[in-house]
């Protein structure tokens, strides 16, 4: 990036045409100047090769409809892109009300203060990971109660619950390592690397299959079937558990078979669990039997 900073205006072009249906260049630019940006057509242009080059958005023009849309099939993952520069947008504003007050504090409650903590880093992590250059930062570990220094080559955001991960691979070592952004403290950008992401594809195609962050290294994932009442579905349609999830078509009883391609770990168990009565596991049997086993071990608990 020419810049270490996403600008408001490629921010705004990005979010306009994704909201938009096919907008033309006119209607681009009138409504960047609602937003106190003066663009010319050649400018805009340039913009459009940026968002191309630094984001990996082919935002294309169409002659048909006379205006512009996101090719999804030669672009990133489009939803969680803008899922992310939701995230960087929220963050931008809080940095920039706090610097000057406290008062925006008054009108947003959150359910853990700890989701706003570190939110800053996401900016110079997406920087580095698309400069390919490493990163310099103090870590917190809360249960050794200890500071360390760090430099890595980052790779991979992730999102779990609220809280934002990054996967890299820590100077002088080979294997990668996971750190919560809530924990970095005095990030710095720091010099490129030659550490080719490509190599670690292996290990970072993990997290696509998994809830969370907790995995194991085995073979291939499972297929998991559940049983969900209909009231619970709509939790699920709303906010999946993961990216694989598919739900099928109500049953007589009102009941709706929901299945996913994962790896059924400890948080994916967990978010079964948390479904209580609404949630049966039906397969793969050997996860049946061990939610079978916690449910049991939970319930002896009591007597």
């Amino acid at each position: 990036m020419s810049t270490h900073v996403i600008s408001r205006r490629i921010q705004d072009i990005m979010q306009y045409i994704y909201d938009s249906h096919y907008p033309s260049k006119n209607r681009i630019i009138d409504f960047l100047y609602t937003r106190d940006f003066n663009v010319s057509s050649r400018t805009f242009d340039r913009d459009l090769e940026r968002i191309r080059t630094d984001f990996g958005l082919e935002i294309l023009y169409k002659k048909a409809k006379d205006g512009y849309y996101i090719n999804e099939q030669k672009s990133v993952k489009v939803s969680s892109f803008f899922k992310f520069l939701e995230i960087v947008t929220i963050a931008d504003i809080f940095s920039d009300s706090l610097a000057n007050s406290n008062k925006i504090l008054e009108y947003v409650s959150f359910d853990d203060s700890k989701y706003l903590k570190g939110i800053d880093n996401l900016k110079p992590i997406l920087i580095a990971i698309n400069e390919k250059r490493t990163i310099c930062f103090e870590h917190k570990n809360y249960a050794k109660k200890t500071i360390t220094n760090y430099k890595i080559v980052p790779l991979y955001l992730k999102e779990y619950e609220n809280r934002w991960y990054v996967i890299g691979v820590p100077d002088n070592m080979e294997e990668t390592r996971t750190f919560g952004i809530d924990r970095i403290s005095n990030i710095k950008l720091d010099h490129l690397s030659s550490i080719q992401k490509e190599d670690y594809n292996h290990e970072l195609k993990v997290f696509d299959n998994i809830v969370g962050l907790d995995h194991e290294n085995k073979s291939e994932p499972l297929k998991v079937r559940l049983l969900i009442n209909e009231l619970h579905v709509n939790y699920l349609e709303s906010l999946p558990l993961h990216h694989s999830q598919v739900i099928h078509s109500k049953n007589s009883k009102g009941q709706y078979f929901v299945d996913y391609f994962l790896f059924p770990n400890y948080e994916f168990k967990s978010q079964v669990l948390k479904m209580g009565s609404d949630a049966i596991v039906l397969q793969p049997e050997e996860l049946k039997k061990e939610i079978k086993g916690i449910l049991k071990m939970t319930l002896n608990r009591y007597n």
